[in-house]
């Protein structure tokens, strides 16, 4: 269900935005449409355009500097009808709803949509070896997690090419491709998005020969784990399914075994690599398991 509002969230809110600023100058730069522009505007344009352009991997879990310019500008659009003596047009009272509907649904999206609602996996324990885990490489060949067994591996499994901060994550792994080597880790980056769409993206970031991507077919991998989210994506993403996971990362062993797990229950909060990178390079001697 979740998945079904959030476009029609973003856009509403960029267009209402866009309408509050182009009132905003037609009304000869009244100061209650410029509290119904901030009320709604920045959400959309950190999520489409600063995520992009400062290549944001996470954020803080409740959002504050967001949510003090939204509720700071319905409340300077509440003080200004106070001081005139309510709406005296339809154009003030389009103005406070915009503001108050820019206030609900930013809370929607920050309490709500951004949480995953996650239990622990009970797959992934500190110190114990995954379940095997049915997988598929890029060239449609069959294969599992049992491969693995002999390195140290790094798994990602991340929602689809459309989430911004999965794809500003697997640039941060990305560029640690050097260090990774070093310790002599190999990369997992796991989805079910399609393997049309992780070819492009294997294309995209050009991956070294130690990063592999793999298909999780029906999220038969994620379904061992506990980590899917079924309807999670985003309605009106063609050529992507409807089901996707909740962002993981795991560290194991060469023997397959957990050194490292961040189970995070916001989308928008994922590890830094530095906060799990050092469990290769000292002999995996490190006590977080992220929940």
């Amino acid at each position: 269900m979740k998945g079904k509002l959030i476009l029609p969230y973003i856009m509403l809110n960029l267009l209402s935005g866009v309408g509050s600023g182009v009132m905003f100058w037609f009304t000869d730069y009244d100061p209650i449409w410029l509290g119904a522009f901030f009320a709604t505007f920045p959400m959309p344009f950190f999520l489409m355009v600063l995520s992009q352009v400062f290549s944001i991997a996470r954020t803080s879990k409740r959002l504050p500097l967001i949510q003090l310019i939204n509720l700071a500008a319905v409340a300077s659009v509440a003080y200004l009808l106070y001081t005139r003596g309510g709406p005296t047009g339809v154009a003030e009272t389009a103005a406070i709803g915009i503001a108050l509907f820019g206030m609900i649904t930013m809370q929607w999206y920050i309490w709500v949509f951004s949480d995953y609602g996650r239990k622990k996996s009970a797959a992934i324990v500190k110190g114990e070896a995954l379940p095997e885990l049915s997988l598929q490489r890029l060239d449609a060949t069959e294969t599992t997690s049992a491969s693995f067994a002999g390195e140290k591996t790094l798994i990602v499994f991340f929602r689809a090419n459309w989430c911004p901060f999965c794809m500003n994550q697997l640039k941060e792994v990305r560029a640690k491709s050097d260090r990774l080597a070093k310790a002599g880790v190999k990369v997992k980056f796991i989805s079910n998005q399609g393997i049309g769409n992780s070819k492009k993206l294997a294309k995209d970031l050009d991956l070294p020969a130690h990063f592999e991507i793999f298909q999780d077919n029906a999220l038969r991998a994620a379904k061992t784990l506990g980590i899917e989210d079924i309807g999670g994506a985003p309605s009106g993403m063609p050529g992507y399914p409807v089901d996707t996971v909740m962002a993981t990362v795991i560290a194991l062993d060469e023997e397959g075994k957990v050194l490292f797990g961040d189970e995070t229950d916001n989308y928008r909060v994922r590890p830094h690599p530095d906060t799990f990178l050092h469990v290769f390079e000292n002999g995996g001697n490190v006590a977080h398991l992220a929940a």
